[in-house]
């Protein structure tokens, strides 16, 4: 319909006055509402349209009607998609696919894949369309199908698989044709060239295939945008600046868009910019895409999403390293790495209210992960694993809506002003010459692997390590020889055969990732890792034996100062079962503060005692076994007598300033695009913990248990944090596998 149509149905649905309204059934009522409210949405008049779908839900809900509550929840889904609350869409429309309604499902799920998509959310757009897919196949909805199969391929653009893209494009432009929709087939073809483009490839017959919008001045719809950036990206591929330099200019404007397509806009600008030999206006494109990225990243609760939003700045992220690298200048390399790493880290900790639902959501999935321990292969394993799966579900859905409800907690002074700045480089250096630290930034830029040092006390100097597959490669070596060693401990023979290769793998990554780096006497070393070698563990880096080391998120919330204690130090401590060291470790932590073990006897609250440490305590210490998700992060756990404690239930913001995690291996981290760390320690860090002691391989019980008394025995003397923890392994040389994550700590010497 056209916008003179939709003006035509408000001015006859204008005729239905209340009297008249009160002589219709409830489903005719919630049918005028329903009709109106979508004409207002295709009109983006947001607030009409916001005002009589909730009309029309609080009828259908109160009448019983079903299926029209399903239309009112999800087309409220679509309002809040266009309003740009993406978490607030992505609930509304999760509780009307819940309504026992029989209505045709296939199209509601794709608009919701989409939602998802916009936010970053790949594997959960990926699944529902599927389920989509599925049902338009049961159906035999061919150009459903079709347009589901544009959003797959929109899954895999986003993820740089191109080979996949092409794939559903050509599939979907094949049934198209097959239907004689000249239209859809004609944007398909286009998209299908951006990806194309995108890959640095002019694809035959794009001329012709631009020719329908030679005309089109100012580009309004998302097909009259797409392919006007397809003409820009044709004209920089030929060279033709001056066509790419008009054909941009087309694009400028305050169309309505969405996260994504204002990013590619943006880089477009900073392309054409940059083909101009104007690095200046160039540069500021990339920092406003930034902030943009910022703002919409900030207003959401979950740090799932949060972090997700980052994939869209991936492609302006390697035009911006890109260029900096280009320059040969190590100050605006740093900026670039700065501007897009980690960028949800640099944002305040969110807080939020207490939730009844979600908190008894959490209790039935801690038993249902307790049942699943002890539950034996077969039909009642499914079940329980099916539980789990739609539990999580639930909660994730739930963490999503939260936007809105509550303020994020205060931002570190000065932090967010300094990233991306030359204050931010020159801030950083200061800060490493006044802690007499050393850092190495570790990046990936076109498949080759970089480090950047950075010192106070001499130049900084850029560095070509190898290809990203190579580092990768020594990197993953390294870790499953840790693990190797850990489980041969029993055995002395297999311990020192593995120990050597351990120590074989440690020498090689040093040798690559260090090289002729010298690092004064007493200097310590801060290390921002890039994907490749989130999970190295540093401390027992040869190049770092005996010195303080720290792996740092972000170079720019490491330098910002530690905010004066607002009281005494507290600490807490606890224990976990089936570890036979663990309540003697326990009770020998809190002893060297001057504390009780913060664990019950029987164990039976210390799930909800760990959630309220987190929330009130200094220090929190954990003896426990935990569990490392790589599909969903922040399902990681700590599991004590209880059932587990996982990530999406932590206190938001944390008190705690310290955390150690005392046993298995729960310094790993899963890097997403946008190098945004996922794991439970990345989660501590998000929520407001300064600093965290993990380890990224397994460590014998034993080991853990008398390194980390001594750790904590010189931590409550008033030690630096690294400094202590490199003490406690040149010590214990079996717990190298634990590094300081964050930001260094150390007490104020007043405890309590």
């Amino acid at each position: 319909m056209s916008l003179s149509d939709w003006r035509a149905a408000l001015a006859a649905l204008a005729h239905v006055d209340d009297a008249s309204m009160d002589l219709l059934t409830s489903r005719e009522r919630t049918s005028a509402l329903l009709n109106g409210g979508l004409s207002h949405l295709s009109l983006l008049e947001l607030d009409e349209a916001r005002a009589q779908l909730h009309d029309a839900l609080d009828i259908a809900v109160a009448e019983n009607v079903p299926e029209q509550e399903f239309k009112a929840r999800h087309n409220l889904g679509c309002l809040e998609f266009y309003a740009g609350n993406l978490p607030e869409a992505i609930s509304l429309m999760r509780a009307a696919d819940e309504v026992d309604a029989r209505v045709a499902r296939a199209r509601a799920r794709q608009d919701l894949a989409q939602v998802l998509l916009e936010s970053g959310l790949l594997s959960q757009a990926r699944q529902t369309l599927h389920e989509a897919l599925d049902e338009a196949r049961s159906q035999r909805l061919a150009l459903e199908e079709a347009d589901i199969r544009l959003d797959l391929a929109a899954c895999a653009i986003v993820e740089d698989d191109a080979a996949t893209a092409r794939s559903e494009l050509g599939t979907a432009i094949r049934v198209y044709r097959a239907r004689g929709a000249e239209g859809r087939q004609r944007s398909t073809s286009l998209l299908r060239a951006a990806v194309d483009l995108g890959n640095g490839r002019v694809p035959r017959g794009v001329d012709d295939l631009l020719v329908p919008w030679l005309d089109t001045e100012r580009p309004v719809t998302g097909e009259e945008r797409l392919a006007a950036r397809v003409r820009v990206e044709t004209h920089l591929l030929r060279g033709d600046v001056g066509a790419a330099t008009y054909a941009a200019q087309r694009l400028r404007g305050a169309a309505r868009q969405s996260l994504a397509g204002d990013l590619h806009d943006r880089l477009l600008f900073a392309k054409v910019a940059a083909a101009q030999g104007d690095s200046r206006t160039a540069r500021r494109e990339v920092r406003a895409s930034a902030r943009r990225l910022g703002r919409a990243q900030a207003p959401t609760q979950s740090l799932e999403v949060r972090a997700a939003l980052a994939l869209h700045g991936r492609r302006l992220s390697e035009f911006d390293l890109g260029d900096a690298l280009a320059s040969g200048s190590a100050r605006r390399v740093f900026d670039s790495i700065e501007r897009w790493r980690a960028v949800s880290h640099r944002l305040p900790p969110v807080s939020a209210p207490a939730d009844p639902e979600t908190a008894e959501l959490m209790a039935h999935l801690r038993q249902a992960r307790l049942r699943l321990g002890s539950t034996a292969p077969g039909e009642g394993e499914s079940a329980v694993r099916s539980q789990i799966a739609s539990l999580e579900g639930r909660i994730a859905a739930r963490d999503w809506s939260a936007t809105g409800r509550t303020q994020p907690a205060r931002s570190t002074p000065g932090a967010a002003a300094q990233v991306g700045s030359a204050a931010g480089f020159s801030h950083t250096r200061t800060a490493l010459g006044q802690r007499q630290e050393v850092a190495l930034v570790l990046f990936a830029h076109a498949g080759q692997q970089y480090s950047l040092e950075v010192g106070g006390h001499r130049r900084s100097r850029l560095r070509h390590l190898g290809t990203v597959a190579e580092v990768t490669a020594l990197a993953d070596r390294l870790v499953r020889d840790l693990r190797a060693h850990a489980f041969a401990a029993l055995n002395p023979a297999l311990s020192t055969a593995i120990g050597r290769a351990v120590d074989v793998s440690l020498t090689e990554l040093d040798r690559v990732v260090f090289g002729d780096l010298t690092i004064p006497d007493g200097f310590g070393l801060v290390v921002a890792p890039s994907r490749a070698l989130a999970s190295v563990p540093w401390t027992a880096m040869p190049s770092a034996t005996g010195r303080a080391v720290t792996v740092a998120v972000s170079l720019t919330r490491w330098a910002t100062a530690e905010p004066p204690a607002d009281g005494p130090t507290t600490v807490a401590s606890l224990a976990g079962p089936s570890l036979r060291r663990a309540v003697s470790e326990a009770q020998a932590v809190a002893a060297m503060w001057g504390a009780r073990s913060t664990s019950t006897p029987d164990g039976t609250d210390d799930s909800a005692l760990l959630v309220a440490a987190l929330a009130c305590d200094t220090v929190v210490h954990v003896a426990a076994h935990g569990t490392h998700e790589r599909q969903n992060p922040f399902f990681s756990s700590l599991h004590l007598a209880d059932g587990p404690v996982f990530a999406h239930e932590l206190p938001r913001p944390l008190r705690s300033r310290h955390v150690v995690l005392s046993a298995c291996d729960l310094g790993q981290s899963d890097l997403r695009p946008g190098d945004e760390p996922f794991g439970l320690t990345a989660a501590l860090l998000s929520l407001g913990a300064r600093s965290v002691v993990a380890a990224v391989a397994p460590v014998p019980d034993e080991v853990a248990a008398l390194a980390m008394v001594d750790y904590h025995r010189q931590l409550s003397t008033g030690v630096p944090a690294a400094r202590a923890l490199a003490d406690t392994v040149a010590g214990h040389p079996g717990a190298r596998a634990f590094c300081l994550y964050g930001a260094d700590w150390a007490t104020p010497h007043t405890h309590a």
